[in-house]
């Protein structure tokens, strides 16, 4: 006797054959949202006064320098002067561009590498702490 007249014998005539399991797929990873790391915490404008509390409070660490610091007098210098230039409220959009720009032109001003690093430094700073 073979085995197809025995499988006949037990199925009715019908061969059946087992199913194939298809290969399982990894679930989709659930795209989180980007949460705001800036000193704005999802707001779109944060008052001066706000705005040097945090950047004093802020990691002193300056990106890509090694790990280069800023002491909390030269974080709140740093406060101070984008108070003086650029009013009492910060927004998000235009103001974070002219703070930019600003000092970009004080780095090309600049006259000697040493001021041009220091500048530098400021802007990297900020970028992380304020965003781009």
């Amino acid at each position: 006797m073979a085995i197809s007249d025995i499988k006949k014998g037990f199925l009715g005539g019908r061969m059946r054959e087992r199913p194939e399991k298809k290969p399982e797929k990894a679930p989709t990873p659930i795209k989180e949202a980007k949460k705001d790391t800036s000193i704005f915490g999802g707001k779109k404008a944060i008052s001066m006064r706000e705005a040097a509390w945090k950047l004093r409070k802020a990691s002193p660490y300056i990106p890509g320098t090694g790990g280069a610091m800023f002491s909390e007098q030269e974080r709140m210098e740093i406060a101070k002067e984008i108070s003086k230039k650029h009013g009492g409220y910060l927004e998000k959009g235009g103001e974070l561009s002219r703070i930019y720009k600003d000092l970009y032109k004080q780095e090309d001003q600049a006259k000697t590498g040493a001021e041009k690093l220091k500048i530098d430094r400021k802007i990297r700073w900020l970028q992380e702490r304020l965003g781009k």
